[in-house]
This record gives C-alpha cells, sequence and structure tokens, in this order.
C-alpha cells in the first residue's frame, strides 16, 4: 500500500474534496477526547474510588507528558521521509498509522474496572503521549496540504466545524445513552466509552487512508538538513524548539495565539459562574446558550472561511476582535444593570449578546488557525525545508501550558475573593471578580492581539511573494537574482537578512557555521 502520499498533484490548485473529508476526519476523532475531559474525573472517584486529589494529579501528569510528547511527534513526524516506512505511507500518515491504534489500546484501558492505581497512572501517561501525535498531524495538514490561500482557508474552517461537532456531538448524545443505559454503574460508562473508541479510531483510519499530504523531495526531506549534527536526535528536538522562535512570523503570530487563547479560555471557564452569580440566572439558560452558540457559530465559521480568503488573516483577526470587544461590552453593562432588567428579559439579552460573541471570536479563531497555516513558509525561505510537524509541536505544548495556567489563576483569584464552594451565592467581591474576569479581561486580551497583529504585514500580497521566491529557488535560481520587493518582503516576514535565508543559517542544525 503506497497510499497518497506519494503522488504529484498541484500545490497551487483545488485540494481535492477526497482529502478534504478525509481531514475533516481527524477533528471528528475529538469524540473521544471530550469523553476523557468530560467523565474521566467522575468515572475514577466514584466507581474507581480514587481520590479526588490523586485523580487531578494522575490527569495532570498525563496532560503535561502529553505536552512534552508533542515537539517529539513533531520532529519525528518532519524527519520520517528517511525511513521506507515513511516514504511508504507519508512522513503524517505513518505517525497516523502508529498513533491510532495505541491510542484506541489505551484509551479504552482508562475504563476497565478493578486495575492497580499504579496501572492507571502509566496508561493514562501512555494516552495522552499516543493522542498528542494525533494532535500533531492535524495541527501541521493544513499548511501541508496547499499553497492556495483561498484552499487553506476552507481547510481551516473544515478544521473548526468537524471539531466543534466532534466536541459538542458527544455532550448531546450522551444524554440519550445515558437514558438507555443509566448512570449509575460503570459498565454504562465503559460501554459509551466503547462506542466512542470506536467511532473515532473509524473516523481517524478514513483519515489516514484519504488525507493528502506533500510528496517526499528536497524540501520534505529535513533529515539531511540535521544530518551531520552533533545535537541531531534527543537534543535536537529542543533545538528545534528554540529556534522556531527565531522566525519573526512565528513570534508575531504566538503573540496573536496566546491572547486567543487565553481570552477564550478564560471566557469559557468563567461562563457558568457569569450565568449564575452575575445574571442571576438558571443553570438551563448555559445549555440553551450553548446550544444556540453552536448552531450560530457554524454558520458564523463559513462566512469567515469566505471572509479570510478575500481578505487576509491579519485583517479578519483585528475584524473579529472589533465584534468580540463589542460583544463583551454588551456583557460586562448587562452585568452591571441586571438588576434592573427583568429575568426573561436578561436570559434573551444574553444570548443574543452569547452569538454576537460567537461571531467574533469564530472570526478570531479562524483567522489565527489560518495565519498559521502560513508561518511554515516563511520558515521554508529560512530554512528550504518543511517543518509544519515542528511548529505544530510546539503549539500543541503551549496550549496545554497555557490552558493550565489559566486554570490555576482563576482559581487563585476566585479562592482570594472569598469564593464559597457549593453556595447558591457568592460574596460582592467574588461577583465582581467573575464579572471582570468574563468581560474586560477579554477585552484587554483582544486590543493586545489586535496590537500585536499590527506588528507584521502578512498580507495575501506578501504572502505570494515569498512563495514564488520560495518556487523560484525550488527550481535552482540563484539567491543574487531575488527582486528588491520581495527582499525586502522576505526580511520583514522572517527577521532574518536575505542572505542568511535559504538554509544559510544554523536554525535547523545548531552546529552549521554558515
Amino acid at each position: 500500500m503506497s497510499g497518497n502520499n506519494t503522488m504529484s498533484y498541484d500545490l497551487t490548485g483545488k485540494v481535492p474534496l477526497l482529502a478534504k473529508f478525509g481531514f475533516a476526519m481527524l477533528p471528528l476523532s475529538w469524540v473521544m477526547q471530550t469523553m476523557v475531559i468530560t467523565w474521566q474525573m467522575f468515572y475514577f472517584t466514584t466507581f474507581v474510588k480514587m481520590s479526588v486529589m490523586l485523580v487531578t494529579l494522575m490527569l495532570t501528569v498525563g496532560k503535561v507528558v502529553g505536552a512534552v510528547a508533542t515537539p517529539f511527534w513533531g520532529y519525528l513526524s518532519d524527519r520520517l521521509y528517511r525511513t521506507a516506512f515513511g516514504r511508504r505511507f507519508g512522513r503524517r500518515r505513518a505517525v497516523l498509522l502508529l498513533s491510532i491504534p495505541l491510542n484506541f489500546i489505551f484509551y479504552m484501558g482508562l475504563w476497565i474496572m478493578g486495575l492497580p492505581t499504579w496501572v492507571y497512572f502509566v496508561v493514562n501517561i501512555l494516552y495522552w503521549a499516543s493522542w498528542a501525535g494525533i494532535t500533531t498531524v492535524q495541527y501541521a495538514l493544513p499548511a501541508e496540504m496547499t499553497e492556495n490561500t483561498t484552499q487553506r482557508a476552507q481547510i481551516v474552517g473544515i478544521n473548526q466545524i468537524a471539531g466543534a461537532i466532534g466536541g459538542t456531538a458527544l455532550s448531546m448524545l450522551n444524554i440519550w445513552l445515558f437514558t438507555i443505559w443509566g448512570k449509575d454503574d460503570w459498565h454504562a460508562y465503559f460501554q459509551i466509552a466503547l462506542l466512542w473508541g470506536i467511532v473515532g479510531t473509524v473516523v481517524l483510519f478514513i483519515g489516514f487512508l484519504t488525507v493528502q499530504e506533500r510528496p517526499y523531495d528536497a524540501s520534505t526531506d529535513v533529515a539531511a538538513a540535521d544530518s551531520d549534527s552533533k545535537g541531531a536526535g534527543f537534543l535536537g528536538v529542543f533545538w528545534n524548539f528554540i529556534s522556531a522562535m527565531r522566525v519573526k512570523s512565528y513570534r508575531v503570530y504566538l503573540g496573536m495565539y496566546l491572547c486567543e487563547q487565553t481570552f477564550r479560555a478564560i471566557r469559557g471557564t468563567i461562563n457558568t459562574y457569569f450565568v449564575i452569580f452575575v445574571l442571576l440566572l438558571d443553570p438551563q439558560t448555559v445549555s440553551l446558550g450553548t446550544g444556540v452558540g453552536f448552531i450560530f457559530g457554524m454558520a458564523f465559521v463559513a462566512m469567515w472561511i469566505w471572509l479570510t480568503a478575500k481578505l487576509d488573516g491579519m485583517r479578519t483577526f483585528r475584524l473579529g476582535g472589533y465584534a468580540c470587544i463589542a460583544a463583551f461590552s454588551c456583557m460586562l453593562a448587562l452585568g452591571i444593570f441586571h438588576a434592573s432588567v427583568p429575568s426573561g428579559l436578561r436570559s434573551t439579552l444574553f444570548v443574543v449578546f452569547l452569538i454576537f460573541m460567537n461571531f467574533g471570536i469564530s472570526g478570531v479563531v479562524n483567522a489565527t488557525q489560518f495565519v498559521f497555516t502560513l508561518v511554515p513558509d516563511v520558515d521554508e525561505i529560512v530554512t528550504a525545508k518543511r517543518r509544519e510537524g515542528q511548529y505544530a509541536g510546539i503549539n500543541s505544548t503551549l496550549d496545554v501550558i497555557f490552558t493550565a495556567l489559566e486554570t490555576l489563576i482563576i482559581g487563585i483569584v476566585l479562592s482570594w475573593t472569598g469564593f464559597v464552594e457549593g453556595a447558591t451565592t457568592q460574596p460582592a467581591a467574588t461577583v465582581d471578580w467573575i464579572m471582570i474576569l468574563y468581560t474586560i479581561v477579554p477585552i484587554v486580551f483582544v486590543i493586545l492581539g489586535n496590537i500585536v497583529s499590527r506588528l507584521l504585514k502578512m498580507s495575501s500580497a506578501n504572502h505570494k511573494l515569498v512563495l514564488a521566491e520560495v518556487n523560484r529557488l525550488r527550481a535552482g535560481g540563484d539567491m543574487k537574482d531575488v527582486e528588491p520587493e520581495t527582499k525586502k518582503v522576505i526580511e520583514e516576514l522572517s527577521g532574518f537578512k536575505y542572505e542568511q535565508c535559504w538554509g544559510h543559517n544554523n536554525v535547523i542544525n545548531a552546529s552549521h557555521k554558515e
């Protein structure tokens, strides 16, 4: 089985529908991950009878291991074409082939009753480590599959929509499954986990069979760039992790991404508290808002796909940011004046403002993911190699780190203000800080993200100049023949002198002295 990784296809044309369908299967597999995130702690404390502190420690260690594992998966994936296994299946698809069965085995191990505690710890660590291989490929493929910005915008939108379906469908269908199988016996949780494990594994394998990636050539043979490095292998992973930060486009992207990720995570974590303790509405309003927001979110993503393709990621990022600022401001006003607004109107306004907020958030997320697909093109002009896997690994690692920090900081703030667990009302200071965390803090991060986005001139026109220069140099063109405008753009986007680009640096290989 040679797969379709060796097919020669036009990177500037349309991505085949089958390949887009295959990519959509990867985020759909989040039905498995959502099961772990939603029910694992409850399952272990209720049925396995582990203490909450021990379960928290186990899950935290597993996530940390997964964060550490992602750069290794990215480093390995970028270099798999040096092996016959990688050249047969593709460097990204080969990682899927390794990760899919391991992920299923360790995922199901988490739901088996009667194992020793140390076994659960080991299985949990191995699950998060194997899952990291799948997420690394998911991050890498949008930039891998095409150089056409319109097609990339569509693939990014597919990732958003399929991820939302995979993450939300489970929660909705589980309500029905628990009514059939019950919720007071561990067998029900095992059966539901097995169902989603089979579904997730099947869609991942469909993705493996149908997704398309770059064929083997000089640009994807990354191993050749560090084959003489004394730091290749284990130390090379850390060198490449740090060296990626030297590319200016990635540093600016990281500023945008971390602002976007932080304000969304804070808003999501504090959402229920804002509804119940600030707006004094019932918990059903949270479910209603989530459901309505999900439906409208799908339509919004479709609109942002079109808009991002017409404009560029930087401008759509800021446009979505402006909508977020307006929506959070409306929420702030509702929180301040909630006492003078009847509860029915309060609920309606919350849902309306939440829809408006989802409009802005879907634009910011779509733009951020789209800009990420452009970074490997700038990296290639610097290194002469394609390192999507390296950047995917870094993103996954930073995602886990900042999510953990955000959760910790929110816990500290609420505890400091006197938050009372299990209470139906909270102290005035806690209520005020919940409102600040839900509205003012996100506004600050959105403004900061918009400011950062102006530090880089990553327009569609400039990106095309980079791609054109990459193609010219790939074809054997001389660096001395570069056009002045192209040289200026490359230096602006990369942060390197043009003469130091195209591998004339030690970005990949620490021992490269040229």
